[in-house]
């Protein structure tokens, strides 16, 4: 059995604002979050390998996660009315020379955005318009996995590639420019771009960006529209995103751009919640010369109630990806359920039970639950 929980995420928010005679400053505030975990798997199949036969991988344990961080938020607003954020995020242990679990990551926010009529431009390192604007099923259900990741330190996954579940520097904070525009009766769109994904808050600044391999992809494009609405208290929405970037040659080998959709939506009622995403990016990263791989695509639909501070939720995720030379598709599958209480004051709890499961053509490689 595979249980994991949140043993505490505390939230704390205090404000701060420093005025001084005949100026104006930005007003100031600091925000944090702090998770911690503990888990038990059992894992039958690892690496392809009975483990039975192997070293025992079953793993257990206390684990203090990956995104507990501090944030120090300035605003302010000029004289021409434009409001302007500051956003400078500190990290667990990656500040001080421990793991960099967090680092690169879009909650390691350093940014700045601009806000008017015209609506929203951050630069910085900062999350991508999908980031923001699509629905993201797997966060929605107590624990926020299986997209947070934090599982996976309980057991050893494969090594092959097993498709894609969500798109390109999803949740990562490469230097990009992002636009968004306001909602205008549920509409809205956004737009942003990044010069690389090498340019990510864990990357040094001066890297060579044409060292990299071929996923260290470059002139990322990121554009989502989004449709929102209410009717009767059913909210509902539904995003499309397409999302394009150029690969390397590497040692002379040409490899495919980087071209994928999304599609997401929402249904919500009386505190009944459904989401699903859809994404399709075919043959990306590939070798042109190769033609019997790619079609890499993922689905993800989760769902959660919640009454009072008691929730509930499933998530059920499955990718998959045809690799060359091997006949069936490599897949993966997450199966997910859990449980939460809020017990206020920003403190939660939350427990999760996983199965994962992974395969390169009729050949199990993980099997953990």
């Amino acid at each position: 059995m595979n249980i994991f929980i949140y043993l505490l995420r505390l939230t704390f928010i205090f404000a701060a604002v420093f005025p001084f005679t005949q100026k104006a400053f930005a007003d100031i505030s600091m925000s944090g979050y702090q998770e911690f975990f503990m888990g038990s798997a059992d894992q039958t199949k690892m690496l392809g390998l009975d483990t039975t036969d192997q070293t025992d991988q079953s793993k257990s344990g206390f684990d203090n996660g990956t995104y507990t961080r501090i944030t120090a938020t300035a605003s302010t607003k000029l004289d021409n009315g434009l409001e302007v954020t500051g956003v400078y995020t500190l990290s667990k242990d990656t500040d001080s020379g421990g793991n960099a679990d967090n680092d690169g990551v879009s909650v390691d926010q350093n940014d700045i955005t601009v806000s008017g009529g015209f609506g929203t431009i951050a630069f910085g390192n900062a999350a991508s318009t999908g980031s923001i604007m699509h629905y993201r099923a797997d966060t929605i259900i107590p624990t926020a996995e299986p997209d947070g990741a934090n599982y996976k330190f309980f057991f050893t996954a494969g090594s092959n590639s097993y498709g894609p579940v969500n798109e390109l520097d999803y949740a990562r904070d490469s230097m990009k420019i992002r636009y968004l525009t306001n909602v205008y009766e549920g509409l809205s769109a956004g737009i942003s771009y990044a010069s690389s994904v090498m340019g990510e808050g864990d990357t040094a600044s001066g890297t060579d960006q044409n060292t990299g391999t071929v996923t260290d992809y470059s002139d990322i494009t990121d554009f989502v529209i989004k449709y929102a609405g209410e009717t009767d208290g059913v909210s509902y929405g539904i995003t499309y995103g397409y999302t394009t970037g150029n690969t390397q040659i590497i040692t002379g080998t040409q490899y495919n751009d980087y071209e994928g959709t999304m599609i997401t939506g929402e249904l919500s009622y009386a505190g009944f919640t459904i989401q699903a995403k859809s994404l399709d990016q075919g043959d990306s990263g590939g070798a042109v010369s190769t033609t019997d791989d790619g079609d890499a695509e993922g689905f993800t639909w989760c769902a959660k109630y919640g009454t009072g501070n008691f929730s509930v939720g499933y998530c059920d995720q499955h990718s998959e990806e045809k690799e060359t030379g091997v006949a069936i598709k490599n897949e993966m599958d997450v199966k997910v359920a859990s449980m939460g209480y809020d017990l206020g004051g920003g403190l939660s709890i939350s427990a999760a039970y996983f199965s994962h499961e992974e395969s390169q053509g009729t050949t199990t490689d993980t099997d953990v639950d």
